[in-house]
């Protein structure tokens, strides 16, 4: 459970661009993929964000990071996987 959050982002991106390549080519069952891909999204943006409330850093430094995550989920969800995730949590 420790890697939910980046197979969740991961997962988030892989599912709808299938999906988008079931669909053009006229193959069936794009539209799981799509429910597949929301799902994973919506585990990702809730574990990051819980994971961000959690942490013991700033309050502004926390509120940043979930209207980030929020607001602007796909860059900045692959920003905290990459690096800001570590620095993060190596501050808490």
């Amino acid at each position: 459970m420790k890697n939910l959050v980046v197979f969740a982002y991961i997962g988030a991106v892989i599912f709808p661009l299938t999906g988008i390549y079931f669909i053009m080519n006229s193959m069936p069952y794009s539209s799981i993929l799509f429910v597949l891909g929301a799902i994973c999204y919506g585990t990702f943006l809730i574990k990051a964000i819980l994971k961000v409330s959690n942490s013991k850093n700033e309050r502004a430094n926390k509120m940043l990071w979930i209207l980030g995550l929020i607001f602007m989920g796909s860059v900045v969800g692959l920003i905290y996987i990459l690096t800001g995730r570590k620095r993060f949590v190596q501050t808490a």
